[in-house]
């Protein structure tokens, strides 16, 4: 075994000291691991050699390999005191890893069909695992309702400031500027036949039919689906999941649930508020471009709408939380590696997120034409 005293870690800096030998690599990779957290924390590392006169091949390679690792996770990696025959011996590592491999010619349209069969394969197990992840998280729910008071009740708060509360302007500006443009577009069609009066309707039908619900929907996963993702993906970095595991927490419950009881509670007041808004600028296209006022367009509206279209759309928004809540907290459990692995985790959220809920949508719009008063196909 190596001498302890031959690897030596303080602040930034990683102390060689002797010759580091081939039968000391295991207590060599040993001390690597126990301090591999600290160096990735840290974000930069020395390596220092002016109390080393050389090392032996491989401690080289194991140092070398260690040494891109960190660079390519973003550490900044430096060499000190390195003796010539040290120096040599890393470039020389250095030009052997970046040789060109053999190039292979490739069967072009075999690896077109084997990648769509791998990224269907993937996708298959993304969705497996997380059915089993939604299924997790709702057994965790039930409890926690059979049991309120074991509910995080400052955590639920604190996520529904910053998914709702917060997400205020930015969901009531986006559907309204989307009611201004769908009622000046369709308001001026109209004009062409004399049904601008029809107008009214055709915003009310859209917007909380189906633009309100999913445009809330996809702002929500953009600004919490990939807010969870981040946070988790973090603490999956940090290892703290790993102990929060060890010390005898249910993970579910202390990080899932709280999460989607927020969206939960505010989704169906954000879509409540996107209808409000694209209707309001469905009004205000037609009092400015239509000469339609705004008593006209409400009698209008009112004989087109009816409660259960918006409550409808209140209703979707609670499976649209489940799906945000669950798929960002998935992604971000699945994190393994550094920094890189949380941003890919953050963009599958959201994607993911979007296209589970319009799924969910296209789905739910079936069910709609047949609960609706009015609609048969």
């Amino acid at each position: 075994m190596a001498n302890p005293d031959k690897l030596v870690y303080s602040g930034f800096t990683l102390s060689v000291h002797g010759v580091l030998e081939d039968n000391e690599i295991d207590s060599i990779r040993s001390f690597i691991d126990r301090h591999k957290r600290s160096i990735y924390d840290a974000g930069k590392l020395t390596l220092d050699f002016s109390d080393s006169p050389g090392l032996d091949s491989v401690p080289a390679v194991v140092l070398y390999g260690f040494s891109k690792e960190l660079s390519r996770a973003g550490v900044k990696v430096s060499r000190t005191g390195a003796s010539s025959v040290i120096e040599n011996l890393f470039e020389s590592l250095a030009k052997f890893d970046s040789a060109p491999e053999p190039r292979i010619r490739k069967m072009f349209l075999r690896d077109f069909f084997e990648n769509i069969g791998e990224n269907i394969y993937e996708f298959g197990k993304t969705l497996h695992e997380l059915g089993h992840f939604f299924g997790e998280t709702i057994y965790a729910f039930i409890g926690l309702v059979l049991r309120p008071l074991k509910i995080r009740w400052p955590m639920v708060l604190y996520y529904m400031e910053e998914s709702g509360f917060k997400a205020i302007p930015i969901v009531a500006v986006l559907p309204w500027l989307l009611g201004v443009v769908l009622g000046y577009q369709a308001g001026y069609q109209m004009r062409t036949f004399g049904a601008e009066t029809f107008m009214p309707a055709l915003i009310g039908y859209s917007i909380t039919w189906e633009i309100g619900p999913m445009l809330a929907a996809v702002l929500v996963a953009g600004r919490s689906g990939s807010a969870y993702a981040a946070e988790i993906g973090t603490m999956q970095v940090r290892e703290e999941v790993d102990a929060l595991r060890v010390m005898g927490f249910d993970i579910f419950s202390y990080l899932v649930t709280p999460k989607m009881i927020a969206l939960l509670c505010v989704m169906p007041f954000l879509v409540l508020l996107a209808n409000l808004a694209g209707l309001f600028g469905g009004m205000l296209a037609g009092l400015l471009f239509l000469d339609l006022s705004a008593s006209t367009f409400i009698t209008e509206l009112g004989k087109a709408l009816i409660p259960l279209d918006i409550i409808w759309g209140m209703l979707k928004s609670i499976i649209y939380a489940v799906i945000i809540a669950n798929v960002g907290s998935y992604m971000g459990m699945r994190v393994r590696g550094g920094a890189a692995a949380v941003g890919k985790a953050t963009t599958a959220a959201v994607v993911l997120s979007i296209f589970l809920v319009i799924i969910a949508d296209a789905l739910l719009s079936l069910l709609f034409i047949h609960i609706r008063p009015g609609l048969s196909m």
